[in-house]
């Protein structure tokens, strides 16, 4: 008698279904990670455009410091 018995005969109908699951749900979490990324590219776009609207803000603020400065020495 051997000491490790044979497996038994699995359908190979069930090992397609569950890889074809598997491999779905592989897919689900692509797409949900691809959303996330998504939102977080946007946000991270968003966060850009304040902060570049707030440096112009201040660049325009020294270039009026200057401008006014030239003018009274001018």
């Amino acid at each position: 008698m051997w000491p490790i018995r044979k497996r038994p005969q699995s359908d190979s109908t069930d090992d397609v279904r569950a890889l074809a699951d598997k491999i779905e749900d592989i897919e689900d979490g692509l797409a949900h990670v691809q959303r996330r990324f998504t939102r977080l590219q946007q946000q991270v776009t968003r966060w850009a455009r304040e902060y570049d609207d707030g440096l112009d803000q201040e660049e325009d603020d020294i270039l009026d410091q200057i401008n006014e400065r030239r003018a009274q020495h001018g």
